[in-house]
C-alpha cells in the first residue's frame, strides 16, 4: 500500500512539474506598459484560477501619485467583464474608452478567497496618456511655420546683400589712393665708396683783430695734394 501511494504522489509531482495540472487559488497577469493616446481607448485583461472554488474581486486602479489601489466600477467609458474559460479559469477584461490623464496610473485584478480568507494579485500594467493626434498635428503645422519663417529670413537676408556690397565700393572709392613707393636703389657697397672719388680740404682763415707785428713774408711753398682713387 506504501508502495502505491509514493507512485501516487510521485506522478501527481510530475504533473505539476510539467504543467498539466493548474495551481488554483491564483491570478494570472502580465506585466505591460501600454502608450495611449488622449482620447482613444484600451483595453486589459488578466485570468483567475480558481478550480471551481468562489471567489470575488476584479480591477483596482492607482494613479502616478497615489500609494493606495481603489475599486474600478462600471462607468459610461469603462466597462469590465467576466468570461468563463473553462470549469477551472475565468479571464477578466476592462475596456476603457475616451481615455484622459486622469486614467493615467496603474492597474491590476485583485482576488479574495472567503473560506481562507485569502487575496491573490496579478502583475501591474500602466498606462501612460499621451498627446492627441490633433496637438501632434498643431505641433506639425507649427514646424512648418517656422520652417517658413526660416526661408523668409533667409531671402531677406539674400536681397540686402547686394546693398551691402554697393555701400562698401562707395566708401572704398572716396578714399584717396597711397603714393607710389619708390623703387629702392639696389647699389654695392664698392659702388657707393667709388662715387667719392676726390678727397676736397677747406681752408679756414681766422681773422685775429689784435694788432700784430709786421713779420717778414715768406714764401709760400705750393702744396700738392694728392687725390685717392679706390680700387
Amino acid at each position: 500500500m506504501e508502495t502505491i501511494d509514493r507512485c501516487c504522489l510521485t506522478f501527481i509531482a510530475f504533473l505539476c512539474v510539467f504543467k498539466v495540472c493548474e495551481p488554483c487559488q491564483s491570478v494570472v497577469a502580465k506585466r505591460n506598459q501600454l502608450f495611449v493616446p488622449e482620447g482613444g481607448s484600451t483595453h486589459m485583461s488578466c485570468e483567475v484560477v480558481h478550480c471551481g472554488l468562489s471567489w470575488k474581486g476584479g480591477w483596482v486602479f492607482k494613479d502616478f501619485n497615489s500609494t493606495t489601489f481603489t475599486q474600478i466600477f462600471p462607468s459610461s467609458r469603462i466597462h469590465p467583464s467576466n468570461d468563463s474559460m473553462s470549469a477551472n479559469r475565468t479571464r477578466l477584461t476592462i475596456h476603457i474608452q475616451s481615455i484622459n490623464q486622469s486614467d493615467a496610473g496603474a492597474y491590476k485584478c485583485v482576488i479574495s478567497w472567503p473560506p481562507q480568507d485569502l487575496s491573490s494579485s496579478g502583475h501591474l500594467t500602466y498606462i501612460n496618456v499621451t498627446a492627441a493626434a490633433g496637438v501632434h498635428w498643431s505641433i506639425a503645422e507649427g514646424s512648418e511655420r517656422k520652417l517658413s519663417h526660416r526661408l523668409l529670413v533667409c531671402f531677406g537676408a539674400l536681397m540686402c546683400f547686394p546693398i551691402v556690397l554697393c555701400v562698401v565700393w562707395c566708401l572704398t572709392q572716396d578714399r584717396p589712393s597711397a603714393p607710389p613707393v619708390p623703387p629702392h636703389p639696389r647699389t654695392s657697397i664698392t659702388e657707393r665708396v667709388k662715387a667719392n672719388k676726390e678727397v676736397v680740404y677747406a681752408e679756414v682763415a681766422l681773422n685775429d683783430r689784435r694788432p700784430q707785428k709786421p713779420c717778414p713774408k715768406q714764401e709760400m711753398q705750393p702744396t700738392i695734394y694728392s687725390s685717392l682713387h679706390f680700387k
